[in-house]
């Protein structure tokens, strides 16, 4: 079973996604996180996505996200199932998408759309904090109860290396709404793609995390 999960900043896709590849033995590829993983790597191709998001901080072109993904397929046994999470996020990526699939003899079965509303998301994102060196996630008033205090005073660490936890630059309210405008604009046309294809199941994000998964295995 390959499964796409699709939705806007808050709406847990990510968390979703763990949940499936946990339940059904599936691998689960989150393309931020493995971009991250190539960067480190000591290569022509690491390096260059290196320099990209940490030097010029410009968004990964397609040839790059292509190469990252065939790379990342080749590497997967033909009979392990995939949570793809947060891809593909265009048209063009939807296209290359499912080309690559095909090619490596899989198809996509479901695409699932975990629908948010604006409100909900910025209420999420505006809680969420980072760990500035392992990347862990926190929410505030959950997890940790002060971030991002005023310069002078500590900030809370992380439990895992501590690190310091921050506020993401585009986690800010307005940071939110400019992503919410690209999710709009260039990955709801990729969720009418394959509604056309029969593909398609529509969740209610709005709900506690184990209810949201409750709906998607009873949808699967």
């Amino acid at each position: 079973m390959n499964i796409v999960i699709l939705g806007p900043q808050g709406s847990g896709k990510g968390t979703q996604a763990e949940k499936l590849a946990q339940k059904f033995d599936l691998e689960h590829i989150d393309m931020g996180k493995f971009l991250r993983e190539v960067a480190k790597l000591d290569t022509p191709l690491g390096k260059e996505v290196y320099n990209i998001q940490n030097v010029t901080k410009t968004l990964v072109p397609a040839r790059i996200l292509e190469e990252v993904f065939t790379i990342k397929l080749n590497g997967i046994a033909r009979e392990k199932g995939i949570a793809f999470d947060g891809f593909p996020r265009n048209i063009d990526q939807a296209k290359y998408f499912e080309k690559a699939m095909k090619e490596f003899g899989r198809q996509t079965d479901k695409v699932i759309h975990i629908k948010l509303s604006e409100k909900e998301s910025l209420e999420r994102i505006s809680k969420r904090r980072v760990c500035e060196k392992c990347k862990k996630v926190f929410i505030l008033g959950k997890d940790i109860q002060n971030a991002c205090l005023p310069v002078g005073r500590e900030n809370e660490k992380c439990d895992v290396c501590e690190g310091r936890i921050i506020q993401r630059i585009d986690d800010s309210v307005e940071g939110v709404k400019k992503r919410l405008e690209i999710f709009n604009e260039e990955t709801m046309p990729v969720i009418e793609y394959y509604k056309k294809q029969g593909k398609f199941i529509e969740i209610d994000g709005d709900k506690e995390i184990e209810k949201v998964f409750e709906d998607i295995l009873e949808k699967l």
